[in-house]
C-alpha cells in the first residue's frame, strides 16, 4: 500500500474518472461488433458496388499537384512514422515522470496495431482494383487502412500526452483528426482503399484504445503497476 498522505497529494487523487469502468467496456464492445460488423458487410456487393462507385469519382479528381499531396500525406501515416511518434511521446511522458500514462499508451497503440492486423487477416477483402492504383499496396488486405489505422493512433497520443494542458490538448488533437481525415480521404484517392476500410481503421483504434482504458482501470491492475513502476499515479486513481 502507498502512504496515504502520499496519494492524496497527488493530482487527480480521490477524483472519480468520467467513464466508469463498465461505460468503457460498453463502448468498447460496441466499437468491436461494429467493427466486425462493417468488415462482413464490406464485402458483399452491395457495399463494395457502392465503395467502388466512390473510388471511380476520386479517381476522376486526380490531377499532378493532388497526387504529390496524397503520396505525402500517405508516408506520413507509415508504420516508421508512427512508430517515430509513439515513441517520442512516451520519451515526453517518461521525462515528466508520467510512468502510468507512458505504459497505457504503449499497450492503446499496440493493442491498435494488432487489432488492425487481426482484422485484415479475419475479413481478408480484396484490395480495389488494380487499375485504380495510384500506388502499389502494401499488403493484401484491404479492410481495415493500416496507415489509416496508424494516422488514427496520433489521436490517442495526442489524447495522453497533452492531458493537463487544456487549450493544447483541444489544438493538437483538432489537427490529430484533421490529419487521419486527409490521410483515409488519400488512400481513397490513391485507389489502394475502399471509403469502408478507411472507417474500419476508426473503429479499430476506437475499441483497441477503449478496451485498454477500461481493462487498465481495474483497481488490481492500477496496484500492480503502480508497484512494478514505481509510481503512485495508478493507485491513487479509484476505479
Amino acid at each position: 500500500m502507498l502512504p496515504r498522505q502520499h496519494t492524496q497529494n497527488l493530482p487527480g487523487a480521490g477524483r472519480v474518472p468520467r467513464l466508469t469502468l463498465v461505460t468503457k467496456a460498453l463502448l468498447a464492445a460496441i466499437c468491436f461488433l461494429a467493427l466486425l460488423g462493417l468488415g462482413l458487410l464490406a464485402k458483399t456487393a452491395l457495399v463494395t458496388g457502392q465503395d467502388l462507385h466512390v473510388d471511380r469519382r476520386a479517381e476522376g479528381l486526380r490531377f499532378p499537384l493532388a497526387t504529390a499531396a496524397a503520396l505525402d500525406i500517405t508516408d506520413a501515416a507509415s508504420e516508421a512514422a508512427g512508430i517515430a511518434v509513439l515513441l517520442l511521446a512516451v520519451i515526453v511522458l517518461v521525462v515528466r515522470r508520467r510512468r502510468w500514462d507512458a505504459a497505457r499508451l504503449c499497450v492503446a497503440v499496440g493493442a491498435a496495431w494488432a487489432l488492425g492486423i487481426v482484422m485484415k487477416l479475419l475479413i481478408a477483402r480484396t484490395r480495389p482494383p488494380a487499375s485504380l492504383w495510384l500506388l502499389k499496396p502494401d499488403s493484401a488486405g484491404s479492410f481495415p487502412s493500416g496507415h489509416d489505422t496508424t494516422a488514427c493512433v496520433m489521436i490517442v497520443i495526442a489524447l495522453v500526452v497533452f492531458r493537463g494542458l487544456p487549450l493544447a490538448r483541444v489544438v493538437v488533437t483538432c489537427l490529430a483528426v484533421a490529419f487521419a481525415i486527409a490521410v483515409g480521404a488519400s488512400r481513397v484517392y490513391l485507389g489502394d482503399h475502399y471509403p469502408t476500410d478507411v472507417l474500419g481503421s476508426w473503429l479499430t483504434v476506437a475499441a483497441a484504445a477503449l478496451s485498454v482504458w477500461a481493462l487498465t482501470d481495474l483497481r488490481s491492475l492500477r496496484r500492480l503497476a503502480s508497484r512494478l513502476l514505481k509510481d503512485p499515479s495508478p493507485a491513487s486513481v479509484p476505479v
